[in-house]
């Protein structure tokens, strides 16, 4: 077991004296070599503080430092009864509430989410944020979450990933898991855990198989008239997806503003993605054109929840056997351009990735030779406006 080193001492520094002379008094304290600084509720004329520190006599000064030193050994005392790591953050924490204040695993995802909360909107998508607490709530089922922190030990993550991996398939698994892991190192990192539980457990984000459909699939959902209304305009969203490789969240942002045309009279979209801000320059195929134009360039948006309620009639309709949500237009138009040879390079930026890697997870169903860009790949003859 590791030994615990612990220093304590009181300062009254003449630099933070006030206009009569008086500075607080402050105590320094070191764990493990990790310091910090209590400022107490007591003032003093720095010279007289330190004659009577160093006094042989008993005098008021030294009293109250006592009385310090007494508290302080009292709250260590609860620390260790509460199973709580001597750190001197934490020893700092509760010796300023009076006490032990119980830090408990439902405090810990508590404090971990408020931070979280706030990043809503900047660097996390409200998205993400739900699968953390999917992941908490799972954890929950298997955790009394009023326990100390000192309950989440590496065997029940061990349990807590079997658990997962029995429910789920294994990037879900791992994902929930890393999600716990995350909240466990900022525990370790402010001084709340002695020991990360997942030391030892090495997390990896597998790949998903991914769905995409054939250009024969698309041609039949295209082709097949649904005697609908709302059936019909979903069918035209999912089209031009397919066709322009947006994902929901981009697409339903769109305004006439936003399509740009060449010369040669080829239709894109140049801007940044709702999620991660990266650019992006859409090239849409004519398809998606014939779409916008059907709909003077307002598409007809609808939630994504309803969307893909009614992607799901689709495919029932038109006869496609695989699972049919708004991600399979995006993957079926990666598939396409690299199957028709578009280099990597070049289909990451028209799906706004920050690099190959994700692109990359569609280049296994590549059957063909990078060798051409978009144009040249589909040959298409774009009419002039």
């Amino acid at each position: 077991m590791k030994q615990t080193t612990f220093d304590i001492s009181f300062y009254c520094r003449e630099s933070k004296a006030n206009r009569e002379g008086l500075a607080p008094v402050e105590m320094s304290i070191i764990i493990n070599g990790e310091r910090c600084i209590i400022t107490l509720p007591r003032k003093e004329k720095p010279g007289e503080f330190k004659r009577n520190l160093h006094s042989k006599r008993d005098n008021d000064t030294k009293d109250y430092l006592l009385a310090v030193r007494k508290k302080l050994g009292e709250v260590q005392t609860d620390m260790m009864n509460n199973d709580l790591p001597l750190t001197a953050p934490l020893l700092k924490d509760y010796f300023r509430t009076g006490g032990v204040v119980k830090y408990t695993i439902e405090t810990l995802f508590d404090d971990y989410y408020a931070t979280l909360r706030k990043r809503i909107g900047v660097d996390l998508t409200a998205k993400t944020y739900r699968k953390y607490e999917l992941a908490r709530d799972r954890l929950f089922t298997m955790v009394d979450k009023y326990k100390p922190l000192s309950f989440l030990t590496n065997g029940l993550m061990k349990d807590f990933m079997a658990s997962l991996n029995r429910d789920f398939d294994y990037v879900t698994a791992q994902s929930y898991c890393q999600k716990i892991k995350t909240v466990c190192l900022y525990a370790a990192a402010n001084g709340k855990m002695q020991i990360n539980p997942f030391f030892d457990m090495h997390l990896r984000k597998g790949e998903k198989n991914i769905q995409f459909l054939t250009e024969e699939e698309v041609m039949a959902i295209r082709d097949t008239h649904l005697g609908n209304a709302s059936l019909n305009k979903v069918k035209d969203l999912f089209i031009f997806q397919v066709n322009s490789g947006l994902s929901y969240c981009d697409m339903a942002i769109l305004v006439p503003e936003d399509y740009q045309v060449t010369e040669q009279g080829q239709f894109y979209i140049h801007k940044r993605r709702k999620k991660t801000q990266t650019f992006f320059t859409a090239v849409i195929f004519p398809d998606g054109v014939e779409v916008l134009k059907r709909y003077g360039f307002i598409l007809p948006i609808l939630s994504n929840q309803k969307y893909n309620v009614y992607l799901k009639q689709i495919a029932d309709l038109c006869g496609i056997d695989k699972p049919l949500h708004t991600h399979v237009a995006r993957h079926t138009y990666a598939t396409m351009c690299l199957n028709r040879g578009v280099r990597v390079e070049v289909v990451a930026k028209l799906l706004g990735h920050s690099t190959t890697k994700v692109t990359m997870h569609y280049a296994k169903f590549v059957r063909k030779t990078i060798i051409t860009e978009v144009d040249e790949a589909f040959s298409f003859a774009w009419e002039s406006e």
